[in-house]
């Protein structure tokens, strides 16, 4: 059974795992626990996977030392569910740092092709977009506006999501709207928005609520909100509460990408 067993595919599935204990993780605290289904079951089955596969793999002292931490956890304070803030505010899970730590290690070890290739869940590529469109080597200029934000990170999701639609139509009986971009694989529709002063964040804000009541249709299920800040303005977590106090559904998410000011040309 070990000889037999696909590390490549094993790790990739604990990597999946991990990405959805995240995204747990992070709506059980940012919208209220009370709310939200407890992360730790989905932590600790992912903790599970990491030791049958040590296991499996007959890595004796690895296994060891992922038992140990495990124990710990188990035993400590607040266990699985055990987090911390980030600098910008945001929440994030310690235990699901500490499984990366060891399912990275085991990707070393096997470093094959299929291991290599890495596939993340949506929120996560927009997250690490934002490297891409202010990349001095790839745009003369960081996004100057909201079109350029859009069209940057739609050239890449395009990459990703084959059926991407560029302003899909949600025809309504009164008034058609047309968000900017739809990824019908995902049942997700995605607006883009820039903020690059204070003052307007009055303005952002109104305009979200705005969209929550007009963006809805039998096709799609997720809308996701991308704020490009040229200065941090508001956490993500401010954002994201900002929806659950106006009742906007928890099926509604804002990401919040820390650009920067384009420079004035003379």
């Amino acid at each position: 059974m070990k000889q037999n067993i696909d590390i490549q595919s094993a790790v990739h599935n604990l990597e999946i795992q991990l990405n959805k204990a995240s995204s747990q993780f992070y709506e059980w605290t940012v919208r209220g626990q009370e709310k939200s289904i407890a992360p730790a079951w989905i932590i600790e089955a992912c903790f599970l996977q990491l030791l049958c596969l040590s296991e499996l793999l007959n890595l004796t002292e690895f296994h060891k030392m992922v038992y140990n931490e495990y124990t710990t956890i188990k035993e400590s304070q607040y266990g699985f569910n055990s987090g911390d803030v980030d600098p910008d505010g945001d929440p994030y899970s310690t235990v699901i740092g500490r499984i990366r730590c060891f399912s990275r290690a085991l990707i070393n070890l096997f470093p094959e092709d299929k291991i290599t290739t890495v596939r993340k869940d949506l929120l996560q590529i927009i997250r690490d977009i934002h490297y891409v469109i202010t990349d001095s080597a790839v745009f003369q200029n960081p996004p100057n506006n909201e079109n350029d934000v859009h069209l940057r990170i739609e050239a890449v999701l395009k990459c990703v999501f084959p059926d991407l639609k560029h302003k899909p139509v949600l025809t309504k009986q009164i008034k058609n709207f047309i968000p900017d971009t739809g990824i019908p694989s995902l049942q997700t529709l995605i607006e883009y928005k820039y903020l690059s002063k204070k003052a307007d964040v009055g303005i952002i804000a109104d305009q979200l609520l705005a969209d929550t009541r007009g963006y809805t249709a039998n096709d799609w299920s997720r809308y996701l909100y991308v704020i490009y800040e040229t200065n941090r303005f508001r956490t993500e977590s401010d954002w994201n509460l900002f929806l659950r106090e106006a009742e906007v559904s928890q099926n509604t998410t804002i990401v919040v990408l820390g650009g920067e000011q384009p420079s004035k040309k003379k």
